[in-house]
């Protein structure tokens, strides 16, 4: 199967602390991963290296062949934050920004996942809810025609029906066999559409196959508990 992710022995720095160490792991292409872990343990850090937003201190990281560069945004998607809009924008002006700025951003099908969640092109986004926020940074992430989407706590600000709804667009609204990867601590509401997990540690990380867990009686969460905080012997350990 081929790796859409390929992270190679990358170290991260900021200053004199260290994030990450001679960190190693794959992913194949047309999977959806979650990326785990505790707070502060590099979540955010490593997709914002994938995406190009940040530089590895040393090491690589590659899509498909490809190392991470301006050429490889046009193959990732990354889920801006409500704060990274300026206060004046609204729903509409969004739209019309990522229409100009990427090719790839599929304009009519935003609009249709806009109605289907109730925005309406002239809501100011500061004036919205920071669940009707999370989710339009959702789906205009989502309405780009790439290779890997990148998703940090895509739903941590929304209510039971509107996470339903959230994870429903992730599915079927990414473009057929893209990999999706998703950094969550809600496993309870995301761990039935993971095909694979991701546990970075301090010093290690656990990539599992999520049938092979459930094939063993457990849960995704259940996993997580047992393999965030020890060293295990199963799954994929490197550096972290």
């Amino acid at each position: 199967m081929t790796n859409v992710l390929t992270v190679d022995k990358v170290t991260k720095k900021f200053g004199k602390k260290e994030v990450f160490t001679d960190l190693s792991l794959t992913i194949p292409a047309g999977r959806v991963v979650g990326l785990l872990g505790e707070n502060g343990i590099g979540k955010t850090t490593l997709l914002r290296m994938i995406a190009d937003i940040l530089k590895p201190t040393s090491g690589e990281i590659r899509i498909g062949e490809v190392p991470v560069s301006r050429a490889t945004r046009t193959k990732v998607s990354f889920m801006l934050s409500p704060d990274n809009f300026y206060y004046f924008m609204s729903v509409g002006d969004a739209l019309k920004y990522f229409r100009d700025f990427y090719d790839d951003f599929d304009y009519e099908r935003a609009e249709k996942l806009c109605a289907d969640f109730k925005l309406e092109a002239k809501d100011m986004i500061n004036k919205l809810s920071k669940g009707n926020q999370e989710r339009l940074c959702i789906l205009l992430c989502l309405c780009r025609r790439v290779e890997l989407y990148l998703l940090d706590e895509p739903i941590a600000g929304l209510d039971p029906k509107f996470k339903h709804e959230s994870i429903k667009a992730m599915l079927t609204h990414a473009a057929e066999d893209a990999t999706v990867l998703i950094s969550s601590h809600l496993l309870r509401d995301l761990e039935a559409i993971f095909d694979e997990v991701i546990i970075l540690k301090k010093d290690s990380v656990v990539q599992a196959n999520c049938d092979e867990i459930r094939a063993r009686g457990l849960s995704v969460e259940t996993f997580y508990l047992e393999n965030a905080g020890e060293e295990d012997e199963e799954g994929t350990q490197n550096g972290a």
